[in-house]
């Protein structure tokens, strides 16, 4: 009976992980390669600020939002 339990629980987590897409940064009339270019430049920029990881996350989404940008869980089109 556990057995079966931890399978039903392994097999929905496999799917609810499947399901949920990656968030990424979007802007209205910008294009998935220049998205890239600008988030990779904010990375270089906060790179340069020598800081922890966890603050240079923050300070790569401040960047972005900065320069427009918003990050969106949904599937991109």
């Amino acid at each position: 009976m556990t057995r079966a339990l931890f399978a039903l629980a392994a097999a929905g987590l496999l799917l609810t992980a499947c399901s949920t897409s990656k968030p990424y940064w979007f802007k209205n009339e910008v294009s998935a390669f220049d998205t890239a270019n600008i988030e990779s430049e904010c990375k270089f920029q906060t790179g340069l600020s020598k800081v922890k990881e966890d603050q240079a996350e923050e300070l790569v989404k401040h960047c972005m939002q900065a320069k427009g940008f918003r990050q969106r869980s949904d599937k991109p089109n």
